[in-house]
């Protein structure tokens, strides 16, 4: 691998990380409350069709036909989890936010890795690419400052969840972020 795609690899890792820390301490008691499971096989198949995604998590061995990445107590994926894993929130998530700010902010929560993973323009998505050598000749340039601003968006998120305040700077920042079309009504 590239020194180039290992650094964004790293990065983004990072990225992940610090939004399953904030998504499960926000949300892992109503998850595990829930008797609905909201999780399927079918994006499961995404974390190994896509070789970003499987340069991420290194887990395809891991992956089965009928239960993709899910085991008795969730997905067995720390990290290189499709996008959609964390940018979908059932109802019970926005109705026991306390306000609409912590609601809007949830939804930015789970958008940060598919803003990361789009180029400046949006045109181009790291987890689509089909293969390992049009990854590794892909210009990362264009996805570096989309993955910097997730992760100034997630620093700002974790202060808001500590004091509860956003600057109009840090609103500025967090309005930057592009969330998936079909979860921007969504709340």
């Amino acid at each position: 691998m590239n020194d180039a795609l290992k650094s964004y690899i790293e990065r983004y890792t990072e990225l992940e990380l610090g939004m399953r820390e904030l998504i499960n301490r926000k949300g892992n008691s109503l998850c595990a409350q829930c008797s609905c499971v909201c999780c399927d096989v079918v994006m499961c198949v995404e974390g190994v069709k896509s070789p970003f995604l499987k340069l991420v998590h290194q887990q395809t061995d891991e992956f089965d036909e009928k239960k993709g990445f899910l085991s008795a107590t969730g997905c067995v994926l720390e990290k290189g989890r499709p996008s959609v894993c964390y940018e979908y929130f059932c109802d019970d998530h926005f109705y026991h936010q306390p306000d609409e700010p912590h609601a809007e902010v949830l939804k930015i929560i789970g958008a940060l890795l598919y803003h990361a993973t789009r180029d400046v323009e949006g045109d181009v998505s790291l987890d689509e690419i089909t293969t390992r050598e049009e990854l590794e000749r892909l210009d990362l340039r264009p996805f570096e400052s989309p993955l910097r601003e997730s992760l100034r968006a997630l620093e700002i998120i974790r202060v808001f969840y500590r004091d509860g305040s956003l600057s109009a700077d840090d609103q500025t920042a967090l309005k930057r972020i592009r969330i998936a079309k079909e979860f921007q009504s969504e709340s």
